[in-house]
């Protein structure tokens, strides 16, 4: 096992992929492909499954000659570890591997099904790699991450199924407050109707974000980057869970899965540690959770529901960061989107829309605030729909398409972004850390390939008094540490893009911030400001000298597109 494949393997072991437990199956197969990284095609171009180039991997590798055991054929280039795992989960998203989500259960399943597609020569393609999986298995549990003290799983933990949304009118902004808690409650109701009308009435001003019945359905009432009304002065950085009981009342068996599922999710989503699970009388004056963990109404301490917390939450791990992209391909749905709307403003069919959202067996029953995949790009955050706010900005200068320096940076000052110098133009080609081949839009409006080299993406510029401001209104998707970009800022804006009479819609990031002033899911307003302008890298704040990384960017079947903001603005009335 040389140096290249060990680093796959750990590389591999601290990346979030969809389905985590196809892990060991998927690295016995590249230690198949690539002879446990001894081929040139590995070692050359990072390439260890043997994927041949097709034109759907556009954007995640580029073409490259190659000799191999069955001939001169063209091969899948990639620019790092990294661009190798993605680039695999994107050449399997490709039409002959339709439907491989339905056959993921149990992993062997998953070789079974795609091997007679990748290998079909080879009868026993699937037996040779299940025969490495042992060997696999040990390799990635072997990986050693330095010192994290904490153990549990670091797997996916998936959002528990939400039977309705009802929005409560009872809430508002937590004002920039981060969640960092999760408070447990009971309703005093003895039935989940009772506590969706009393928090769907205005004059109660009270409410909660989660509702869990008896029979262990989940109702929300809240978004949860909004302030729910349940818990005083604890209500700003809090998710407040409403349990159907009664005094005297324990939880069922349904209802306490039910329970523990969301926490978990929320744990995982939010990074809230063990300690902040709260019961609601640890942070206010009040009988509440009452019994439903055997504790006496009157006991202040909760013994029982301590223990309980630490018996069920215990090592839970935060989402890790994932590679490439963030905050990206998720559509929030809004009041009177259906889902034909969705796809048709994500240039797609209803068909293909589906095949990305397995889980929804009922196209006519989605809700707002209900999350819908329209890309496969790891990370994908909250998305809004297109309102339209935003106006026009009237940049007083032509953003450059060429290289920019010192002597050629472009100043202006503008009454919303305040004093900017532009020092880095629109996807300029040098200088910059090495890029795959990107699709771009131009000032001209023209959509062009461009090949790999070290291109910058978006363009670069600095801010006066170090107030990052947003171009355009809009929903923040995503805000936090994201790799070499340091701290970073995901938006979908209110505005389209028009491309060959189709609205496209429109997305940026704001990296390497000082400080984020805005939370996920937060509506922002074109001009506030979300962040202050720092030098944060993948290590530190040292990493680059003070300036913003502006990325605009639509999607095309899928694919990131990046596109001049002044292309944008030029389109706005």
């Amino acid at each position: 096992m040389n140096d290249l494949f060990n680093d796959l393997v750990r590389t591999y072991a601290a990346t979030n992929i969809e389905f985590s437990h196809l892990k060991a199956v998927t690295l016995a197969q590249w230690i198949l492909e690539s002879g446990r990284g001894s081929s040139l095609l590995a070692k050359d171009h990072f390439n260890f499954g043997g994927l041949k180039w097709r034109d759907e991997m556009s954007g995640f590798a580029t073409p490259v000659d190659y000799q191999a055991h069955d001939g001169l054929d063209k091969y899948c280039k990639f620019t790092s570890l990294e661009a190798f795992i993605k680039g695999y989960w994107r050449f399997v998203e490709r039409d002959p591997y339709k439907g491989w989500r339905d056959n993921v259960q149990p992993a062997e399943q998953f070789i079974r099904f795609i091997g007679p597609i990748y290998a079909p020569s080879n009868r026993n393609y699937a037996a040779t790699v299940l025969n490495l999986q042992t060997e696999a298995k040990q390799l990635l549990g072997s990986v050693d991450f330095g010192n994290h003290p904490e153990h549990g799983t670091s797997e996916l933990v998936k959002k528990p199924k939400i039977k309705e949304f009802i929005q409560s009118p009872n809430h508002s902004s937590r004002d920039g407050g981060k969640i960092t808690s999760v408070i447990v409650h009971y309703t005093t109701a003895g039935n989940a109707g009772s506590t969706i009308n009393h928090f769907s009435n205005r004059a109660s001003q009270v409410s909660a974000h989660y509702i869990i019945d008896k029979n262990g359905e989940i109702y929300q009432m809240v978004k949860d980057a909004d302030k729910a009304w349940h818990a005083a002065g604890a209500n700003r950085n809090s998710i407040g869970i409403e349990h159907v009981a009664t005094k005297g009342d324990k939880l069922t068996d349904l209802q306490e899965a039910a329970s523990i599922h969301l926490i978990k999710w929320l744990m995982h989503e939010y990074k809230i540690l063990q300690q902040n699970i709260l019961g609601h009388k640890q942070v206010d004056i009040t009988s509440c959770p009452g019994n439903i963990f055997g504790d006496h109404i009157d006991d202040t301490s909760l013994p029982k529901f301590k223990a309980w917390v630490s018996k069920n939450f215990s090592g839970i791990s935060p989402k890790p960061d994932v590679i490439g992209p963030s905050g990206l391909g998720i559509y929030l749905i809004q009041r009177g989107d259906t889902l034909f709307q969705v796809a048709e403003r994500h240039d797609m069919t209803l068909p293909q829309l589906l095949s990305l959202n397995p889980e929804i067996t009922d196209p006519a029953t989605i809700f707002p605030g209900q999350k819908i995949r329209v890309a496969k790009v790891d990370g994908d955050e909250r998305i809004i729909g297109l309102n339209g706010q935003s106006k026009k900005l009237n940049l007083p200068i032509t953003i450059a398409e060429f290289q920019l320096n010192p002597s050629n940076y472009q100043k202006f000052s503008h009454p919303i972004l305040g004093d900017i110098t532009i020092t880095g133009g629109f996807m300029e080609p040098h200088d910059h850390s090495p890029k795959p081949e990107i699709d771009a839009i131009f000032l001209n409006g023209k959509l062009k390939s461009l090949p790999a080299s070290d291109r910058n993406i978006g363009i670069d510029y600095v801010v006066n008094n170090k107030r990052i401001k947003a171009w355009y209104g809009g929903v923040v998707t995503r805000a936090g540490q994201e790799g070499g970009y340091g701290r970073r800022v995901h938006i979908q804006l209110d505005v389209a893009f028009n491309l060959s009479g189709k609205s496209y819609q429109v997305y940026q990031a704001y990296a390497h911030a000082q400080e984020i002033l805005v939370n996920e899911g937060q509506t922002i307003s074109q001009g506030q400001q979300i962040a202050v302008m720092g030098g944060s890298g993948s290590n530190s704040d040292n990493d680059y000298p003070l300036h913003v990384d502006l990325s605009t960017y639509i999607f095309i079947n899928g694919l990131i597109v990046q596109l001049n903001p002044q292309a944008l603005d030029n389109q706005l009335t």
